[in-house]
């Protein structure tokens, strides 16, 4: 296992590769030694696996943000990447959208910030999700698809006119007029959940960005990704139900691998209640970085290009606009 705080050093530029080196101190000295947390401290003690960096480097980055600048924090990411990460090579943009979740709009002292930034949500709670599995019948079967394209939902997801984010890779993002965005959305692979602002903004390190937190309208959905493979997908769909009882439920999207993506309706939603109704998705076992209001999601209807090169449907298995108020 690699040092903590070997690897700490080493992100700004001392001592041998890590990976050659044994560790330095254990994680409970370098949770008391660093100013960073226990839960920090142990998602820095291994590298992350395939198919969780984006998410490892969100949580990362937020653990240690109350340390760092957003440039540190950068740099400290890019070396872990560069010396750490050898399933793939983890491009600039990937880092600086966690920089972004991490310290978008910091709120002034003393208050809490219910939109934007990362807040540390609560851990999944077993007992929990078991009750859950145990009672709740699915609005949706988790594996039979509606046969909808992107043409059926994104005009109803996004208002006439709206700017809409997306992307055929997770590097290239543009921003086009919803009656536009929909051409090729059958063959992308991502879209950003909330209407944008204009083509580009500023973000957080003063840089222009296509696809940032200042370049977001407002938070109309909230999306609740649950990615544990022994759930199933029967099983990802009955915490989606069970979390309908809070917000109303939009859509369920299969991501073309293990997870759902359920979209929750939450626009006329106080600030408050939309960090209540999350923490509650994030004890079910949502992926907490869903939170950020820039985030990638798999396009409804698009198309997966896995590492292999081969394609998958990202399929919409639940449409239900009626729920936001929109006649079909």
């Amino acid at each position: 296992m690699i040092g903590v705080g070997f690897r700490f050093r080493d992100a700004f530029g001392g001592g041998q590769r890590a990976r050659d080196c044994p560790p330095l101190l254990s994680r409970s000295e370098m949770a008391s030694l660093y100013p960073f947390s226990q839960k920090t401290a142990d998602r820095l003690a291994a590298a992350p696996q395939a198919g969780s960096t984006h998410k490892w480097l969100a949580q990362v980055a937020s653990g240690v943000s109350h340390a760092l600048t957003p440039a540190k924090c950068g740099e400290f990411l890019r070396r872990c990447c560069d010396v750490h990460v050898a399933h793939r090579r983890v491009p600039d943009r990937e880092i600086e959208a966690a920089v972004e979740f991490a310290y978008g709009e910091h709120p002034a002292a003393g208050t809490v910030n219910y939109g934007r930034q990362a807040i540390e949500w609560p851990e999944a709670n077993a007992e929990v999700i078991g009750r859950v599995l145990g009672t709740v019948e699915p609005v949706f079967d988790g594996e039979n698809s509606t046969g909808l394209r992107p043409a059926d939902v994104i005009p109803l997801l996004f208002r006439p006119g709206e700017l809409v984010c997306t992307g055929a890779e997770s590097e290239r993002a543009v921003v086009r007029p919803v009656e536009a965005a929909v051409v090729d959305a059958d063959t992308l692979q991502f879209i950003c959940l909330n209407p944008m602002r204009g083509s580009m903004a500023m973000n957080h390190s003063g840089r222009p960005s296509v696809r940032c937190q200042n370049n977001v309208m407002l938070r109309r959905y909230l999306v609740a990704e649950f990615d544990d493979a022994s759930l199933g997908k029967r099983g990802q769909a009955q915490l989606a139900t069970a979390l309908a009882e809070t917000a109303p439920l939009v859509m369920a999207v299969d991501s073309g691998g293990k997870s759902v993506h359920a979209w929750f309706y939450v626009e006329g939603m106080e600030r408050r209640d939309q960090a209540r109704f999350f923490a509650v998705a994030c004890l079910l076992g949502a992926d907490a970085t869903r939170w950020d209001i820039c985030g990638w999601l798999r396009m409804p209807g698009g198309t997966r290009v896995k590492a292999d090169g081969s394609r998958a449907r990202q399929r919409i298995l639940y449409w239900a606009p009626e729920a936001m108020g929109v006649v079909r």
